[in-house]
């Protein structure tokens, strides 16, 4: 014996029965009611949403003898016939099967009778966008003046592909998208009336995974129900759609924001050998990605998860650098079309977890238009810098004569110590500081993430050729560090100061709040200190308020 399946036997049969589609409802009763209906009509939507079962609800209702507020009675015998399928006036084609000018030019010749023995003639005309250019001419001027006895109805999940001469010829609905949250509330009534007890969080997790289709959430269920019979559990929930543990999601998730690349591995390889499917692992991961992306934002309320995934959502976010989630939606986005092809679907979900971890490193001609760019900008904001001061010399009044009484020359014994005045531009540890914004914008066009990271750091110490990158986080410094990362940042660099420059990572501790020292006294001291003991490691500095100038290291000892 053959079952009927869920959402054969729960489908509409009224408008009021529809789920999530009511202002689609409530507008074809009123038409129904007044008589006022269209004379074509287009539904378009994704897979599931109820345009076929809106189309044949709209058909009883135009040929019901006894209608209430718009709605069939689903009990007359016109009803019945709609109902049990044998009515020759309600006709469904199937247009993927039925798509040549052949097929067209027969339905042009037989709309021209009047119904057997209903009011109205009704086509339905299913996957219309797969018509060919050929059919929808030969269907145009039908379309445009059908008779008065007939109606049409065409459905499609891809409403761009139906040309806009007829698109224009039609009312058309748009059939959304059902909520989660509506859709398991729908799956709990139909498991009550079946007589099936689901756990808390069960049917949600099928309505999620049905990803807004009425249909697909109630195969789900079917599919749940003949598993673990009139019980079903959460454990059951997810080993029904292929999902990975939490734990190990979790697991893998925190790997990722770490950057840690064999323990994210690990963690994938656990989920796969549990029966995980990869492709509902990338989704899954894809989602706690966004939610974390939108944590980050200041937008946690969007990101439609549990508790505790709200919690890890917050971790990771304090975790990754800035930009990290949106990089991984990319490239998970990516990842789910790649996987609609003959791939190795495990080897493809480990490619895109490793790319999300260690991007590809940029091309020659990336790197070279990045440097140039910021380059261009350098030089940009010093033409503007100069141009000031070169004016305000202008009006300055000439100097006065030097004075009589001026000091002898100096004798040949005594010579003067050169004085190199410091060129306007020169690269001080605050020019470095003005231009870290031009060096960002540099390297984000060579690495992204990179970029994401040296937003939170800072230039502490630098001169011409040498610049210390100072930053409170353990996992900026690991990333910099890299030599990869830390040649990017060094030719980002070179373009704004316009010449080699080297580039070291340092720690420092967070910035106290009151009793700052004076700007440069600090580092001048740091720096003596570590000269004259080569080799070691500045923890902590702190400067004495009567600290007076910093010490000069000995040299030639």
């Amino acid at each position: 014996m053959v079952s009927i399946a869920l959402y054969r036997r729960y489908r509409p049969e009224r408008f009021s029965d529809l789920i999530g589609q009511d202002v689609v409802a409530q507008t074809l009763r009123n038409e129904v009611s007044a008589g006022s209906l269209a004379h074509a009509y287009l539904f378009a939507g994704m897979r599931g949403t109820g345009k076929t079962s809106t189309a044949r609800i709209l058909a009883r209702a135009v040929n019901c003898t006894s209608p209430h507020d718009g709605e069939p009675d689903n009990v007359c015998p016109a009803c019945r016939e709609i109902l049990d399928g044998a009515s020759v006036d309600v006709l469904e084609i199937d247009a993927a099967s039925n798509r040549g000018i052949d097929e067209m030019r027969d339905l042009r010749e037989k709309v021209k009778y009047l119904p057997a023995s209903l009011r109205r003639k009704v086509y339905i005309i299913d996957e219309a966008h797969m018509l060919t250019p050929e059919a929808w001419n030969a269907f145009l001027k039908t379309l445009e003046e059908p008779p008065e006895h007939v109606l049409f109805v065409l459905a499609t999940t891809e409403p761009h592909k139906v040309p806009e001469t007829v698109r224009s010829r039609v009312q058309r609905f748009d059939f959304r998208r059902i909520a989660t949250s509506e859709l398991a509330e729908h799956l709990g009534s139909v498991a009550e009336r079946e007589g099936v007890v689901a756990d808390d969080g069960a049917l949600p997790l099928l309505a999620r995974a049905a990803q807004g289709s009425v249909r697909d959430g109630l195969s789900l269920l079917d599919q749940a129900v003949s598993a673990e019979g009139t019980r079903v559990t959460l454990a059951g929930a997810r080993r029904a759609l292929g999902l990975a543990d939490p734990a190990t999601l979790f697991e893998l998730m925190r790997a990722l924001s770490g950057a840690d690349a064999a323990a994210a591995l690990r963690a994938a390889a656990a989920a796969f050998a549990a029966g995980a499917d990869p492709r509902q692992l990338l989704r899954e991961v894809a989602r706690l990605a966004r939610g974390a992306e939108l944590t980050a934002l200041g937008y946690p309320e969007g990101a439609d998860v549990g508790p505790e995934e709200a919690a890890l959502c917050a971790d990771l976010a304090a975790v990754a650098p800035p930009g990290f989630w949106l990089t991984g939606l990319d490239l998970f986005a990516e990842a789910e079309t790649n996987l609609r092809q003959p791939v190795d679907a495990r080897m493809q979900v480990e490619l895109y977890l490793l790319r999300l971890m260690r991007p590809a490193p940029a091309t020659a001609d990336e790197a070279a238009l990045g440097a140039l760019t910021a380059r261009v900008a350098a030089l940009e904001r010093g033409s503007q810098r100069t141009a000031a001061p070169e004016a305000r010399a202008a009006a300055v009044a000439p100097s006065p004569e030097p004075p009589t009484n001026a000091p002898a020359p100096q004798t040949a014994g005594q010579e003067a110590e050169p004085q190199t005045p410091d060129p306007e531009g020169a690269f001080t540890l605050e020019r470095w500081r003005a231009e870290w914004p031009v060096i960002i914008e540099a390297v984000t066009r060579v690495d992204s993430m990179l970029a994401g990271v040296l937003r939170d750091c800072r230039p502490v110490e630098a001169d011409a050729g040498h610049v210390v990158i100072g930053t409170q986080h353990k996992f900026h410094i690991d990333k910099i560090s890299d030599p990869a990362k830390t040649a990017v940042v060094a030719d980002a660099a070179a373009s704004v100061a316009g010449r080699p420059v080297t580039v070291e990572t340092r720690f420092i501790a967070p910035a106290q709040p009151s009793g700052q020292s004076p700007p440069g006294t600090v580092s001048d001291a740091t720096r003596a200190v570590l000269q004259t003991f080569s080799g070691s490691r500045v923890v902590a500095t702190r400067l004495r308020e009567d600290a007076g100038p910093a010490p000069q290291p000995r040299r030639g000892a």
